[in-house]
């Protein structure tokens, strides 16, 4: 989860992607997220490219179509690419 001491990045919504679509973030996690890709064309961007991924694949409703190993494998690919805002 994202320490709520500090600002909202980029990095967290990249962190909290299969949180945020599985709809398991606290309340205080979503709410920042849904603030900051309000205000981050880039990180919207990224989440509705998230989305419509899963949804092509037909599996947006499935909480298991992500495997904790693909998940991981994934968060550390986002990682790499993401720029700071």
């Amino acid at each position: 989860m994202v320490d709520h001491e500090h600002m909202f990045m980029c990095k967290d919504v990249v962190e909290n992607i299969t949180d945020y679509i599985d709809k398991e973030l606290d309340l205080e996690t979503l709410s920042e997220l849904e603030k900051h890709t309000g205000e981050c064309p880039e990180c919207r961007s990224f989440v509705d490219t998230y989305k419509r991924m899963l949804d092509l694949a037909g599996k947006l409703k499935e909480k298991r179509f992500v495997t904790p190993e693909i998940r991981n494998r994934l968060k550390t690919l986002l990682k790499s690419k993401v720029k700071p805002c």
